[in-house]
């Protein structure tokens, strides 16, 4: 089988060339699972994000709303304030 020193180099670089395959494929897998990892995070910190921006999105048009009824409040105060005091200027006279 082995008869010559070429064919022991034959020999070494054949198990060499299959360790250097195993390591690089057992860095590759690790490499995938780490992007794995990280595209999981990069899509759950998108989601956190969209929820976030739905819910400012919904104070925000609470407060639309919100503002749209409170020229109308304003108003009826402002009137209702002004009917007393003419009632207590009637009222003094």
């Amino acid at each position: 089988m082995i008869e010559t020193s070429k064919d022991l180099l034959y020999v070494v670089l054949a198990f060499s060339v299959l360790w250097l395959t195993i390591f690089i494929s057992w860095m590759l897998y690790y490499v995938i699972m780490m992007l794995r990892q990280a595209n999981k995070a990069i899509t759950s910190f998108r989601e956190k994000m969209e929820k976030i921006s739905q819910t400012v999105d919904k104070i925000k048009e609470k407060f639309e709303n919100t503002s749209a009824y409170l020229g109308l409040i304003g108003k009826a105060v402002e009137k209702m304030v002004e009917f007393v005091g003419e009632r207590k200027k009637k009222s003094r006279k």
